[in-house]
């Protein structure tokens, strides 16, 4: 990704369920300019939500949720062959190896299948997360050819 930083779209949105649509916004309109299809884009929005949907459902207990302490921080960076889309956060982090594995013959009220969704809709996924340390997910989506 040549002059990646140049070109990186930057967004910071409170951990409210309201401004999922406007990182939503972001994610199709940086998608369409990196060359994704429609339905690559679709894809994208949702793992997006997902992304910061598990931001808000798991980051900060209630006690600690203040609007400048619980921001979502999203980076879009287009590259040559795709986009890479970076939700972030400064909540209680979690050991990714400790995940329960998600049961998808017996979906759960409660949710559980966010991470599962956003392996399911993107090319690539890393999660970097530690107890007390926050929480980065990293998602890829190729153009397709």
């Amino acid at each position: 990704m040549a002059n990646a930083e140049a070109e990186t779209v930057e967004l910071q949105i409170p951990c409210d369920p309201k401004y999922i649509a406007v990182a939503r916004l972001v994610a199709a309109g940086v998608g369409a300019r990196s060359g994704l299809t429609i339905d690559d884009i679709d894809d994208l929005k949702v793992a997006v939500s997902e992304a910061c949907t598990n931001v808000i459902d798991h980051a900060f207990p209630d006690s600690e949720k203040t609007e400048q302490s619980t921001a979502i921080s999203l980076r879009f960076t287009p590259g040559e062959k795709g986009l890479q889309v970076e939700v972030e956060d400064y909540g209680v982090g979690f050991d990714p190896d400790d995940l329960p594995q998600p049961e998808i013959d017996k979906p759960s009220v409660n949710g559980g299948l966010g991470l599962y969704l956003i392996s399911q809709l993107t090319d690539e996924v890393e999660i970097q997360s530690a107890p007390d340390s926050g929480t980065k997910v990293i998602m890829i989506k190729r153009v397709t050819e």
